[in-house]
């Protein structure tokens, strides 16, 4: 459970939002995710935390509001991964104090480079249920494994475009490495679409052949593959490169996207015969928790800080189109020229139709819906599962035969 005394200082119509915001969540998170078990099992989640939180997008920064929320949500697991941390992890640290002192974390360090987006990944875990067994690591693929991306000429060997991240954990009798991925996206078709299914493919068969050569090392338990592997469809060359270097995956039935109709976000396994167990047929699931927060008839309570994002954004345009004005007078060259003023006219576009949004109150509730409001909480859904830890029965029947 969180702490909530810093909710006092919040201003009154903020305070009164996040009080109404906290108990619906924390009815929603009461139904749906099951009780903490301390012995029995283990609630396991994945959740891509959107851009969290340098607001490099200009949709402004997370609040103390979103803090509590994002912090009750995490609170209710055992052990979670988390994908899309920014570079500053002064947010991450700021959930962490509501959470408590029992609660950890281990971050992995930014991944350079355009496609690696300075972005982090992290386990948070209550130590209280969760041990850190000592071993953590980032996947770096070897000569013969790196992705192949091109062809003749324009040939490249790449490694992933965020670097997977690794832990050794134990909850009770179970031991596990927990490894998580932000697979790279690119595009729906073509030879970015092909790069994102050798990135999925890869990971996997890198971690199954390290799942083969543990399966007898008791010490080092089943291997556990989680993330945002942006699967858009079951069945999709994706999703079946996870199941062909013989992973098992827990199906979710529901999308993990905002809208729910994309299989972004996936928990998978391989390890020895019944060593990872749901704890019933129906220890699985999302949550979507936007039935809760930022929901369609909370839209007249955020227009203030809806209206103070579209005008940052605005500026930020106009900041835009003068810096272009600049460039077009010191061009030297027609391209040059031209370019500068291609950008010029996409600014006054977008000028144009962000203003729209100070009058017209359908224009803004579809920002808050379609996007600003994903900038708070995010545009993913976390996953779950609930994974039986006690092997005592069968230990000791074992012993027995």
């Amino acid at each position: 459970m969180p702490f909530y005394p810093s909710i006092r200082k919040m201003p009154l119509d903020m305070k009164a939002r996040t009080l109404g915001g906290l108990a619906r969540l924390r009815e929603q998170l009461d139904e749906e995710i099951p009780n903490r078990k301390v012995t029995e099992t283990l609630l396991l989640g994945t959740w891509n935390i959107r851009n969290f939180d340098d607001d490099r997008f200009n949709n402004g920064h997370r609040t103390t509001e979103d803090f509590f929320y994002i912090a009750e949500i995490i609170s209710r697991f055992d052990i979670i991964a988390v994908q899309e941390l920014c570079e500053d992890i002064a947010p991450l640290d700021k959930v962490m104090k509501l959470l408590g002192r029992n609660y950890r974390y281990i971050v992995s360090d930014v991944t350079e480079g355009r496609p690696g987006n300075k972005e982090r990944l992290a386990f948070i875990y209550d130590e209280d249920k969760v041990s850190f067994r000592g071993m953590t690591g980032e996947l770096v693929l070897p000569d013969k494994m790196q992705i192949i991306d091109g062809e003749g000429d324009k040939e490249k060997r790449r490694q992933f475009s965020r670097t997977p991240f690794m832990a050794a954990f134990q909850s009770g009798w179970f031991k596990f490495i927990l490894t998580t991925v932000h697979i790279y996206f690119g595009e729906n078709s073509g030879p970015k679409y092909e790069r994102r299914v050798k990135e999925i493919r890869t990971v996997a068969k890198f971690l199954s052949k390290r799942a083969d050569r543990d399966v007898n090392k008791k010490e080092l338990g089943s291997h556990i593959l989680v993330g945002d592997f942006n699967i858009k469809r079951e069945g999709s060359p994706g999703d079946e490169a996870l199941e062909e270097e013989g992973f098992t995956i827990f199906r979710n039935r529901e999308g993990t996207n905002k809208d729910q109709n994309r299989f972004y976000d996936q928990i998978s396994f391989k390890s020895k015969e019944n060593q990872v167990q749901l704890a019933t047929d129906g220890s699985h699931g999302v949550l979507q928790f936007f039935d809760s927060i930022y929901r369609a008839t909370d839209f007249d309570s955020y227009r203030t800080e809806l209206l103070k994002s579209v005008r940052v954004k605005i500026k930020d345009f106009k900041r835009e189109k003068k810096s272009a004005e600049a460039r077009k007078a010191r061009a030297r060259t027609e391209e040059t020229k031209s370019k500068a003023e291609e950008k010029i006219q996409k600014k006054l576009d977008e000028i144009a139709e962000w203003t729209q949004l100070l009058t017209n109150d359908d224009k803004l509730k579809k920002y808050y819906l379609s996007t600003w409001r994903t900038f708070r909480a995010s545009d993913h859904l976390p996953l779950w599962v609930e994974l039986k830890i006690d092997f005592s029965d069968e230990y000791l029947k074992n012993l027995t035969d």
